[in-house]
């Protein structure tokens, strides 16, 4: 039974594949990366305020 799974699976994602545009697979990554460097920077500066205002 696992294998109809990953052959269901393998076949939905190699099926929709081709039809996605590269320019929408690139906005994606795009975006995504920049979320992700985004999210980094706010926790680095939420920690830093929150130890400054520990110190006081």
């Amino acid at each position: 039974m696992g294998n109809y799974k990953i052959s269901i699976f393998g076949g939905t994602v190699f099926g929709i594949l081709p039809n996605l545009p590269i320019e929408d697979i690139m906005v994606t990554v795009c975006m995504a990366i920049i979320g992700t460097i985004s999210s980094y920077v706010i926790t680095l500066v939420l920690r830093w305020i929150g130890k400054r205002i520990e110190r006081q």
